[in-house]
Order: structure tokens, then C-alpha cells, then sequence
């Protein structure tokens, strides 16, 4: 008897559904399955909830017989309704992205986390900021970031809490990835621009709901035509983290000047502290020629000319594939 008293019985004092505290407003009410919820989430849950919405959110027993029913969860839906967002919450949602991942890096300067790490530190909490009837944006019955966060806190759950991406925590984990991965590259101011983390979300968001994994290989592609390429805001993206890796970074009082040499620091410069071993494969050798042309005329854009770093605003496309196209043919002509 002591012992299950002492090692079982556990204290439950947040909700499961919202995470906040229970209080005087937020009450807890049990299931019939004894896990406990705030009563003003779990009757939403159960009157505008989708898919299985008459079943428990956290053992999907089914507590009630469902009336009027919605139409199921479906990722793809759900994750078009996210992209289509208004600028505002996305950046918000962003902006708490890139605060859970600031809390990592102090607990685990490496760099490298789990699956886990950037669900229950990074994406969770921004997921649930995002969907909160607290926050500025108006309430909605219907929210994608919460419906997001709803399934994949189910699927995850009862898969035993895996370290690995599933389902809608495909496109999320990468995005935090993809944010840590550069998080050396960029001062921390330009991560609270708007129209910066629009341009990390384009990024992220045109790979796709199902690729796991960030690769070279993409990067290579759109910038062998970036005017038609699909993925060229990850190739603007790109060009962005070389365009701030030139302003923050201490540059050599002179280039090196032998081919080897320039090759080298490029490839030190763009490919080691941009992406490192966050991203898969490698960029092959043709690429690397061209990039060398790239970081040269950003370089002189920036330092010789005295313009201004490019910062993922209105209208740099243009310049952005402007450069890659005057490097590939700079790289054809010698």
C-alpha cells in the first residue's frame, strides 16, 4: 500500500490540454478515465473538437456519443491553414519558437537536440501561445495552431513519446532545426523582424509536410535557376544567412587569393557555420564554384559599397537571384 501511495498516486495541478495552472476560473474535472483536464478546455474539446472529439484528448477512450459530427483531423489541412495565417501569427509564433530554442542552447551549448527537446521546449509552447484565448488574436472555435498541437500531442503520446518526428511534427521539427542550425549566423535582434521569420517559415514551408530533413541537394537545385526554382525562398534564406555571415563575422584583410585557398574559407564561411551538420548531404563541387563568385559579390556589395545587409525584406528576391545567376555565368566564363 505505501509503496503504490508513494511511487503512483501524483498530483496533477495543470491542465493537459492548455497547460495552465488550475485555479478558482480553471477548474479540473475528471473523465471517466481519471485523467484531468480545466473544465472550460475539455468542453470545447468536446462541443468544436475534430476527429475523435468525444474521446478523451490524452487515452482517446470515448467518454460520450458524438452529435454532429466534424470532419477528421487531416494534417495536410491543417498545416495549409497554419501557412495561410496572418503574418502577425506567424511571427508570434516564431518569435516563441526562437525563445524555447535560446532556453536550449543555454542548457546544451552543442546544438544538437532531440526530437524530444525541440517538441516539449520549442514547439509545444509556441503551438499552445499561438492557439491561447489569452493572447491579442481573436478567439477562434476552430484554431489550426491548436488543432496542430492536439494531434500531434495525441499521435505522440501514444506512440510513447518517440524521438522521432511524425505526422505534423515533421514540418516543425525542421523549422526549429533550421532555426538552430543558423542561430550563430544571425544577431539576435534580426530574430525579432517580422519579415525575417516570414522568410524562415517560407523556407521551411516550401519543403513540404513530409521531408524530414533539410538537404543540399535543394539548396544546389533552386540555385541552378532561381527564377523558377520552388524552393527558392530556402535558397534566399541561404543567401540572407551568407549576407549576415559577411557583416557579423570578422572578415581577412585580404581575401586569399589562390583558388584552393578562396575555396576553403567559402566553404568554411557558408557551408560549415551555415547549415553544418544540421543539414543532409553535401553541396557538390560545381555548387561550391559558384557560391565562391556569390560570397565575393556579396562581400563587395556590402563592404565596398557600403549597402546594407539582406535581411529577407520586400524586393531582395530580385537582387538574390540576380547574384546567383551573374555567378553562374562568371563561373562558365573562366
Amino acid at each position: 500500500m505505501e509503496d503504490f501511495i508513494n511511487t503512483q498516486l501524483h498530483p496533477v495541478d495543470s491542465c493537459m490540454i492548455c497547460s495552465d495552472s488550475f485555479s478558482a476560473e480553471h477548474q479540473p474535472v475528471a473523465l471517466p478515465c481519471h485523467h484531468i483536464f480545466g473544465y472550460g478546455c475539455i468542453k470545447r474539446w468536446l462541443r468544436t473538437g475534430r476527429g475523435n472529439n468525444n474521446a478523451c484528448p490524452h487515452c482517446r477512450l470515448v467518454v460520450c456519443s458524438r452529435q454532429n459530427p466534424q470532419s477528421g483531423f487531416d494534417a495536410p489541412a491543417i498545416w495549409k491553414a497554419i501557412c495561410e495565417q496572418p503574418p502577425k501569427r506567424l511571427h508570434d509564433f516564431m518569435t516563441k519558437v526562437w525563445s524555447g530554442l535560446r532556453s536550449l542552447w543555454q542548457r546544451k551549448s552543442t546544438g544538437k537536440f532531440t526530437v524530444t527537446e525541440l517538441i516539449d521546449q520549442a514547439i509545444f509552447p509556441a503551438l499552445l501561445q499561438a492557439a491561447s484565448p489569452n493572447s491579442s488574436h481573436e478567439v477562434r472555435e476552430i484554431d489550426p495552431f491548436r488543432d496542430c498541437y492536439n494531434l500531434i500531442a495525441a499521435s505522440w503520446d501514444s506512440l510513447g513519446r518517440p524521438n522521432t518526428a511524425t505526422g505534423l511534427a515533421i514540418p516543425l521539427v525542421r523549422l526549429a532545426r533550421l532555426m538552430s542550425s543558423v542561430s550563430s549566423t544571425i544577431p539576435k535582434w534580426l530574430t525579432t523582424v517580422p519579415r525575417t521569420n516570414r522568410l524562415f517559415w517560407k523556407a521551411n514551408a516550401c519543403l513540404g509536410l513530409t521531408n524530414s530533413d533539410i538537404k543540399w541537394d535543394t539548396v544546389v537545385t533552386a540555385a541552378r535557376d532561381p527564377d523558377k526554382a520552388e524552393h527558392f525562398p530556402l535558397l534566399h534564406l541561404y543567401t540572407m544567412l551568407i549576407s549576415q555571415s559577411i557583416s557579423h563575422n570578422v572578415q581577412p584583410s585580404q581575401m586569399p587569393v589562390r583558388r584552393h585557398e578562396v575555396m576553403n574559407f567559402v566553404v568554411e564561411r557558408c557551408c560549415t557555420k551555415i547549415g553544418g551538420e544540421g543539414w543532409a548531404g553535401k553541396p557538390t563541387n560545381e555548387f561550391k564554384e559558384v557560391l565562391a563568385m556569390v560570397y565575393e559579390e556579396l562581400r563587395r556589395y556590402q563592404l565596398d559599397k557600403k549597402k546594407p545587409s539582406l535581411r529577407g525584406h520586400a524586393g531582395e528576391e530580385s537582387v538574390v537571384s540576380g547574384i546567383w545567376v551573374l555567378a553562374q555565368w562568371s563561373v562558365k566564363g573562366s
